[in-house]
């Protein structure tokens, strides 16, 4: 593997060298920059790279602005001290980043995603970033845009548009308001979950996520049925019951 590394500060590029080549002594690092302009120019010399890990602060600047100026071809990994929630454009966009201090094992498993973001055909980590950055000027507003990976390349949908989520295997379809035809995504249900409920979504079965602002009726029962909004009646499960009614009493106060 050949990657390049985009940091500002000395200490930590030489921990992040560290790091890489204690994952895997292979990895060839082509080369490293401190700045918009030289990773501009780093980028511009190495196309081919299969992976840059890239600061978000750099000394003239924050690294969003390479994008703005340069088509970046290859996967990338953030690293960043950004707050929790500004971090949650970065997970509804599938872009990998890690925390400083840096974790080696969290390393790890940032670049076996980024290697496999590598080969797939219909992947352009451009339409990410620039999604991203959308996402950010929003980040105090609920109406945020979820990257889903499909076969015909990537889509980003408003997240308030969502109406459920159902597990298909690895897959999950994704049902929206007003929309007949489901997007089939090549991710599990539990990968969108933990972000998804920060929104008004409730994971209420193990095959179904639904947004609670698109429920219309409960029936009651056992475990309970919630119509939804696109007329689909999805099934509570009775261990979920109680987490159900949780979060539908907070989202709407009539339970």
């Amino acid at each position: 593997m050949k990657i390049i590394i985009i940091e500002d500060e000395q200490p930590a590029f030489k921990r992040l060298t560290k790091l890489v080549k204690a994952y895997d002594a292979e990895i060839e690092i082509l080369g490293h920059a401190d700045s918009i302009a030289t990773a501009i120019t780093l980028i511009k010399e190495f196309p081919h790279a299969d992976l840059a890990l890239m600061d978000i602060e750099l000394a003239d600047g924050q690294s969003f602005e390479i994008f703005k100026q340069i088509e970046v071809p290859f996967p990338i990994i953030f690293t960043t001290a950004y707050d929790e929630y500004a971090l949650k454009a970065f997970k509804v966009n599938s872009i990998d980043y890690l925390l400083k201090p840096i974790d080696p094992e969290e390393l790890k498993v940032a670049v076996l995603r980024a290697c496999v973001k590598r080969v797939q055909t219909t992947y352009r980590p451009q339409d990410q970033i620039e999604n991203l950055l959308d996402n950010l000027k929003l980040i105090n507003k609920q109406n945020f845009k979820l990257c889903l990976p499909t076969v015909e390349g990537s889509l980003f949908i408003p997240i308030e548009d969502i109406v459920r989520c159902e597990s298909d295997a690895n897959y999950t379809r994704f049902f929206l308001n007003g929309d007949t035809k489901p997007i089939l995504v090549s991710k599990t249900l539990k990968e969108f979950e933990d972000f998804l409920t920060d929104y008004g979504f409730c994971r209420v079965h193990n095959s179904h996520l639904i947004n609670l602002k698109f429920i219309r009726r409960y029936l009651k029962g056992e475990g309970g049925v919630a119509v939804m909004a696109d007329g689909s009646q999805v099934e509570i499960s009775r261990r979920k019951k109680e987490i159900f009614q949780k979060a539908l009493d907070k989202e709407t106060g009539f339970i």
